[in-house]
């Protein structure tokens, strides 16, 4: 599993790759844990993650409840395949927003201001 994270306009941008599971959730705790505290949403690109387990679900909850806590947002994009049937069956993508793209994502958010 590779991460990269990044700043995008206000946002910061966290792009995954690889399988988001037991074995690798441990890879993004730290940096979930300080995204947690920042004062800006998170997005969470997934388009390059093919398996996801309860391990990665769970790290995604607790990252977007920290951040709803801190009153800030965390929208997912590019979920596709395993990644969505499973966030789709759990629910979990009627609660955090989920977008093609990135680019949909920055669209639609130029759109409510």
């Amino acid at each position: 599993m590779s991460i990269m994270n990044y700043q995008c306009n206000d946002d910061q941008v966290v792009s995954v790759s690889g399988d988001f599971d037991v074995n690798t959730v441990s890879d993004v705790k730290e940096l979930f844990e300080e995204l947690a505290v920042q004062d800006s949403n998170v997005v969470v690109d997934l388009s390059e993650v093919r398996f996801i387990d309860s391990s990665g679900i769970g790290a995604l909850v607790f990252l977007y409840k920290r951040l709803v806590a801190q009153q800030q947002k965390m929208s997912l994009v590019g979920v596709s395949g395993q990644p969505k049937e499973l966030l789709d069956i759990l629910k979990i993508s009627q609660t955090i927003n989920v977008y093609i793209t990135l680019n949909h994502y920055l669209a639609d958010k130029s759109t409510v201001h």
